[in-house]
């Protein structure tokens, strides 16, 4: 099975910095746009190891600018601002900032050679030149994937970073420069090492009450539980002068915390998958799988299709929607429909089995239920049947209770499916 990755950072500045991320765009204000530039922030402040407690959304104002500015002064190390570097009149982060720290801008000679390179055989008008503006006493963040330039200036005990507004402008230009900038400017010999648990079948809330006590006690590392991807995530933090330090630290708290939580548990890595579990568990088992779908609607197989290494364990998929297709295509007997229904275990059951066998695999996976939004044969919405096919088995249905919407009926179906193999 491949290493998953937990991370290990620097903590800046021999304590935990606090940083504010200030998006400015009359278009996220009024709500036109969503605002996913604070959020891809401040995850990588998080695994960087910065304090982040305030987010502020401000329309193209100058005077408000500054106000907020101030605000953000008296609570923050670091300022980040993202919109408000292109090229059109309301487009004055730049020159707002300038004017409230009295840091006067320049353009940059590489930018704009990169900008008017961009505008070659196009004509380019005079605030286009505003893009090619850093801090004269600052430093300059290039854009490899458009052209207003980041920049970022420290006045009177602050640091001012200013970003673009599109998102995949703003996100390349704090991956490749930002990020290594503020280790740079604020690194010491302290490391912050974090580790990412994964468990599934339980809530967030039963589960920090099943480790309430473990989280009470601890310092360092400390824990913080999210949801996410139909997964509830623990993530440990260490702080030490090295990873050997920081590692052992880790590993206790894990040991103890899936002490309790063995039956629940998925796998370790930051953006882990179960998809990705599910495949390399199957990987290392030498065993193929086979699905065979109704209301999940060929989900399932595409999900492992997503997953490094799926050639290599799925033979096949069906999506039979219909009691028709259910009967020609998986031979699901007729009497069989007549007397259970299509959301049925035995229905299900038949499905699994025969699927298996068409596809010759390891495991045959079946689903039918109902998703919503009306009932079905009599069953209400969130009635699923999961038949799982394992050769030289009995073969099994899962009945898990699920509601909420269509989409997460369907996922957690799924994913029932994915975890129940990844435990055998």
């Amino acid at each position: 099975m491949r290493k998953r990755i937990n991370k290990t950072y620097i903590l800046i500045g021999g304590k935990r910095m606090k940083v504010e991320i200030i998006a400015v765009g009359t278009e996220l204000l009024m709500g036109q746009i969503a605002n996913t530039n604070a959020q891809f922030i401040a995850r990588k402040l998080n695994e960087l190891g910065f304090d982040h407690y305030v987010q502020t959304v401000i329309g193209d104002n100058p005077e408000r600018l500054k106000k907020v500015t101030a605000q953000a002064e008296q609570r923050s190390d670091i300022i980040i601002y993202t919109g408000g570097l292109g090229p059109t009149r309301d487009d004055l982060t730049k020159q707002t900032i300038s004017a409230y720290l009295n840091q006067p801008l320049i353009h940059d000679e590489v930018g704009m050679e990169t900008i008017k390179a961009n505008f070659k055989g196009r004509i380019m008008t005079e605030n286009n030149l505003a893009m090619g503006l850093t801090f004269q006493a600052g430093h300059t963040f290039p854009n490899d994937v458009g052209q207003a330039l980041g920049t970022a200036i420290e006045d009177d005990n602050h640091t001012y970073i200013l970003l673009p507004g599109p998102p995949s402008e703003m996100k390349h230009m704090f991956n490749h420069y930002v990020a290594d900038y503020l280790l740079d400017q604020y690194q010491n010999d302290i490391v912050l090492t974090s580790k990412y648990l994964h468990y599934f079948g339980i809530g967030e809330s039963q589960l920090a009450d099943t480790i309430d006590d473990l989280i009470m006690s601890q310092e360092n590392p400390t824990v913080a539980i999210y949801f996410g991807n139909f997964m509830v995530t623990v993530r440990l933090t260490a702080a030490g002068k090295n990873e050997a330090e920081t590692k052992p630290l880790l590993e206790d708290l894990a040991t103890a915390i899936n002490a309790r939580l063995a039956d629940y548990y998925v796998g370790e890595g930051e953006n882990l998958g179960i998809n990705e579990v599910l495949v390399e568990k199957l990987i290392d088992r030498e065993q193929t799988i086979a699905f065979a779908e109704s209301f999940t609607g060929g989900l399932a197989a595409k999900k492992v299709v997503d997953a490094p290494g799926a050639s290599k364990v799925l033979q096949g998929s069906a999506v039979t929607y219909t009691e028709t297709a259910k009967a020609d295509v998986l031979n699901v007997q007729p009497q069989t429909l007549k007397t259970y229904g299509m959301v049925s275990a035995e229905t299900a059951t038949e499905m699994a089995e025969n699927v298996r066998d068409l596809y010759q695999s390891d495991f045959g996976i079946s689903f039918t239920g109902v998703a919503g939004p009306d009932d079905m044969e009599g069953k209400e919405v969130g009635t699923v049947y999961i038949g799982i096919a394992e050769a030289g088995q009995e073969t099994k249905v899962l009945t898990p209770a699920l509601r909420g919407s269509r989409q997460n009926i369907q996922y957690r179906s799924v994913y029932s499916a994915y975890f129940d193999i990844i435990k055998k």
